[in-house]
């Protein structure tokens, strides 16, 4: 981003609350990707097609993303269905 490169639209704290992901995801709009800020590999990733699956995408990608790295943040950030 300081570079100025062209980079996905998301957040770059991770996000522990709810409320706050929901509106951050909703900010960018859907599908979005959750993804676990303390980690790698795909683990504790989800891609959220609407508002509706939220919450239950939020808590298996936090869930995950705990139990793997031993913290529950999250980025989001928008989801590039068709990137070509």
């Amino acid at each position: 981003i300081k570079a100025g490169v062209p980079v996905v639209p998301g957040n770059t704290e991770g996000v522990k609350d709810a409320d706050e992901a929901l509106a951050i995801a909703a900010q960018y709009g859907f599908p979005v990707l959750l993804k676990a800020a303390a980690g790698g590999g795909g683990k504790g990733m989800r891609i959220v097609n609407s508002d509706a699956e939220f919450d239950e995408q939020l808590e298996r990608a936090q869930s995950e993303a705990l139990a793997s790295f031993g913290d529950d943040a999250v980025f989001i950030e928008k989801y590039i269905t068709s990137p070509k």
